[in-house]
């Protein structure tokens, strides 16, 4: 464990070692679970974001993006948070802190760190460029959490009134999904749905009919709907 890095060593006085049973059973740590293998110290989300706004400008490059790849799942996760006010807030600098970003992706391996980052950072970005590269590797890898990332940027889309890259994407996405990315491709799909219940419904139904999209997906996408509409949707469209 690198103790000496500058993050680990921000947290470390905050964490604490009883909240470490159920961070790890939450995020899967044991063996088979998604997250198999991470590391928890204790420390929780807000006091994470407290660490990343007290010290993200101060901080330097190098010591955000190591950071990023450190072992402690909360060193990597006050790092993006740090990534993302230094993206925001240095509007000259965008393209670089995208790009660290995406070059220290193999340390975002969870639906947490995912999730802060996707449509803030990659979705945005793709949006306000119209470069859609980086969106596409991530929809064709076989890690699941670049796969999720591309999915949840889609966010950032939905908020302009955007649809079309998330109802390409989701069937793409969707092939041998594992639950966790099941269940990212039902959550947008429920905020489509929050915003375009026509759209959704008409989309939803096709792919669920022809087996693209698992019960989990599609019972994701109506959770806001009555549980009398969502079973009759889910009868109707059975494959």
């Amino acid at each position: 464990m690198h103790k000496t890095h500058p993050i680990f060593r921000a947290l470390e006085p905050l964490a604490n070692a009883q909240r470490i049973g159920d961070f790890s059973r939450y995020f899967q740590t044991y063996e088979g679970g998604y997250g198999a293998g991470d590391v928890f110290i204790g420390v929780m989300v807000p006091t994470r974001r407290m660490v990343a706004k007290e010290n993200a400008m101060q901080w330097s490059p190098e010591v955000i993006t190591t950071g990023l790849c450190h072992e402690v799942h909360e060193v990597r996760h006050t790092a993006l948070f740090a990534l993302l006010r230094r993206y925001g807030a240095e509007r000259n600098n965008r393209e670089f802190w995208h790009n660290a970003l995406c070059e220290s992706f193999e340390g975002i391996n969870n639906w947490d760190l995912v999730d802060t980052c996707a449509h803030v950072c990659l979705g945005r970005h793709a949006y306000e460029t119209h470069n859609y590269d980086v969106l596409t590797a991530f929809l064709a890898s076989p890690n699941i959490w670049k796969r999720r990332a591309a999915i949840v940027s889609q966010l950032w889309f939905l908020k302009k009134g955007e649809y079309d890259h998330l109802l390409a994407y989701a069937p793409i996405a969707a092939e041998k999904a594992p639950d966790i990315l099941q269940k990212g491709i039902g959550w947008l799909m429920k905020c489509m749905w929050q915003l375009d219940p026509d759209l959704a419904e008409t989309h939803l139904s096709l792919h669920y009919k022809e087996g693209v999209y698992s019960r989990l997906i599609v019972r994701t996408a109506l959770e806001k709907a009555t549980k009398e509409f969502r079973n009759e949707f889910l009868a109707i469209y059975a494959p």
